[in-house]
C-alpha cells in the first residue's frame, strides 16, 4: 500500500513533493558531501519511478544512436505521454484564475527563460564552430526571437533550447484545464478539445505548415494531461494491488507494442495518427501499472532524478553536445553516433552528473526545479 500522503505540490510533474533537506549546507561542495542524495518525506513512490524512467528515456532518445530497432522506435514514441499524464494527475484545483496564472508563470515560464539563457552561450559556441562567422547580426538575434515566440522556427527566428517547449505547453495546459474544471460540462469540453488537438496534430504532421515546437507538442500531448487530471478527480490509482497492476501493466504494454507495429507505417496516414494516440494511451497505463509494482522499493537516486527532471530537461542537450564534440575530436569523425547501450550509459551518466546540482538548486535556487523558495 502507498504511504500516507501528507502534502503534494502538483503544479508540475517535474516537482511534486515538499522535499525536506538539511539546512546546514551552504556551498555546492559541502552540500554534496553532506547530502549526496536528497532526503525526502512522504512521496508517491511509484510516480518517482515513472518520472525517472521517462526522463532517462528522453535523454537516451536525444543522444545520437542507431534508432532503427523496433524497441528503440517504440520507446521514442511513448516517452512524453507519461510526463503529461502525471502532470495532470498531480494538478490541484486552482483557488482563483489570477493566483493560478501567477503561480504557473513563476514555476514554468520563469524557468523557461532561465534555461534558454543558460543555453545561449552553448548555442553561440556551436554556431561559430559549425558556421564560422555570422553573415549578419540578425543571426544572433534569431534564437532570442525564437525563444520569445516559444521555440518558433521560421525565416526570422529559430529555436534555442528546443526541449523547453514543454514548459510553455504545460502553462497553457494548466490554464485550459482550470477553465474546463470551472464549467458545468467541463469533461465534455476536455473531450472536444482533445479531439480537436488530435486532428490538428495530424494535419500539422501531414502538411508541415507550422514548424513550431510548442504548438506541435501542445496538440500532441494535451489529451494526456486531461486524462491524468480526470483520473485524479475520479480517484483512480489511489491504491496498489500487485496482481492487478501486473495484469494491467503487461497486457496494456503488450497491446501497445503490437499496435505500434502498424502505427510506424505512414502509408495509411489516418490510421497512423489514430494509432499514435491509442498506442500512447495504452503505454501510459502500462508504464504506470508496471512501475506501481516497484512502489515498495525506494531509492534516493530515483527520487532525486524525479525532483530534478526540470533541470535535466533544461541542461541535458548541452551535456550531450559537449560529449559529442569531445568524441568527434578524439575519434576524428564528423558526427558522433553511438550504439544503443553506449547511448543508454551516457543518458544515465548525465543524470548522475546532474544530481549534485539538483540538490544544490533544491537548497539555494528552487526556481530551477519549478519551485518557490520556502
Amino acid at each position: 500500500m502507498n504511504p500516507r500522503i501528507a502534502s503534494i505540490y502538483p503544479i508540475l510533474a517535474f516537482s511534486i513533493s515538499d522535499a525536506k533537506i538539511n539546512k546546514k549546507a551552504v556551498t555546492l561542495g559541502h552540500f554534496c558531501k553532506k547530502h549526496y542524495f536528497c532526503i525526502v518525506k512522504e512521496r508517491i513512490n511509484w510516480i518517482d519511478w515513472v518520472k525517472a524512467w521517462c526522463m532517462t528515456v528522453v535523454v537516451f532518445d536525444h543522444t545520437p544512436h542507431d534508432g532503427s530497432p523496433f524497441l528503440l522506435q517504440f520507446l521514442a514514441g511513448i516517452d512524453l505521454a507519461p510526463f503529461f499524464f502525471i502532470s495532470g494527475y498531480l494538478k490541484k484545483p486552482a483557488d482563483s484564475q489570477k493566483q493560478a496564472l501567477k503561480k504557473y508563470f513563476h514555476r514554468l515560464i520563469i524557468p523557461y527563460f532561465i534555461y534558454n539563457a543558460l543555453f545561449f552561450p552553448y548555442w553561440l559556441a556551436k554556431f561559430h564552430i559549425v558556421n564560422g562567422s555570422a553573415t549578419s547580426w540578425w543571426e544572433y538575434v534569431k534564437p532570442v526571437v525564437g525563444t520569445l515566440l516559444g521555440q518558433l522556427n521560421s525565416s526570422f527566428s529559430c529555436e534555442l533550447n528546443g526541449v523547453t517547449w514543454f514548459l510553455i505547453s504545460l502553462f497553457i495546459m494548466h490554464w485550459i484545464t482550470d477553465i474546463c474544471n470551472r464549467q458545468k460540462h467541463g469533461k465534455l469540453l476536455m473531450l472536444a478539445i482533445s479531439l480537436l488537438a488530435m486532428v490538428l496534430y495530424g494535419a500539422n504532421k501531414y502538411f508541415h505548415h507550422v514548424p513550431y515546437l510548442t504548438y506541435h507538442g501542445l496538440v500532441r500531448c494535451i489529451c494526456f494531461f486531461f486524462m491524468g487530471n480526470l483520473c485524479q478527480q475520479a480517484g483512480y490509482l489511489k491504491g496498489t494491488d500487485f496482481k492487478k497492476d501486473l495484469l494491467i501493466g503487461t497486457s496494456t504494454m503488450t497491446l501497445s507494442m503490437l499496435l505500434f507495429y502498424w502505427h510506424i507505417h505512414e502509408d495509411r496516414f489516418v490510421l497512423h495518427i489514430a494509432l499514435y494516440f491509442i498506442v500512447n494511451i495504452l503505454s501510459v497505463f502500462g508504464i504506470i501499472h508496471l512501475f506501481r509494482l516497484l512502489n515498495g522499493f525506494k531509492s534516493r537516486i530515483i527520487v532525486t532524478i524525479s525532483i530534478g527532471t526540470m533541470m535535466i530537461f533544461g541542461l541535458h542537450r548541452i551535456l550531450i553536445g559537449c560529449i559529442d564534440f569531445g568524441i568527434e575530436k578524439l575519434t576524428h569523425t564528423a558526427n558522433a553516433t553511438y550504439e544503443w547501450y553506449s547511448a543508454a550509459l551516457i543518458a544515465v551518466g548525465i543524470e548522475l552528473l546532474l544530481i549534485p546540482f539538483i540538490l544544490y538548486a533544491q537548497k539555494r535556487y528552487p526556481i530551477l526545479l519549478g519551485k518557490k523558495k520556502q
